[in-house]
């Protein structure tokens, strides 16, 4: 920061463990702490560290990267590990947004299922594709949504 003294946006994309391979019952407690560590706790110590920063500005957005399955509506037994810690950031979100000064927005935005080495070969969306949704949000313009669930510029319901 010392080199350019301001942050206007912060893109928060950790995203690992989509534990399919689990139910709530059976999960393995400490695979979902390294999971909530990476996909909740890293993006939440982020926000800490610069939400300051960008507030200090008075303009700044900051974008956590989700995902549909953190959304509750909808929400099976299926990768608690992942599906939690994302429901964790959404909720987070909605923290982050009503506590804000200045015209800082802060949304999650779902990229969908993208070819990455997490979504596999079989995902419909390429990588280009899945930014979209954040390449919207990151420049919303003042007044835009704020505390929001998005994919592809829609909002999705918790």
């Amino acid at each position: 920061m010392d080199q350019y003294g301001r942050l206007d946006i912060l893109v928060n994309n950790a995203d690992i463990n989509y534990n399919s391979w689990h139910q709530a019952l059976n999960a393995d407690l400490q695979e979902c702490r390294q999971t909530m560590e990476a996909n909740l706790f890293g993006p939440w110590q982020l926000c800490q560290a610069f939400i300051p920063l960008i507030q200090g500005e008075g303009y700044g957005r900051v974008v956590n990267v989700s995902s549909g399955a953190g959304a509750l509506n909808g929400m099976g037994g299926g990768t608690p590990a992942y599906s939690i810690s994302k429901a964790g950031l959404n909720v987070l979100t909605i923290k982050l947004a009503a506590g804000v000064r200045g015209d800082v927005l802060v949304n999650a935005v779902c990229p969908g299922w993208v070819r990455t080495d997490m979504g596999g070969s079989q995902a419909p969306r390429s990588v280009s594709e899945g930014a979209q949704g954040i390449l919207w949000a990151a420049p919303l313009p003042t007044g835009g949504p704020s505390g929001g669930f998005f994919r592809d510029g829609k909002r999705i319901e918790w």
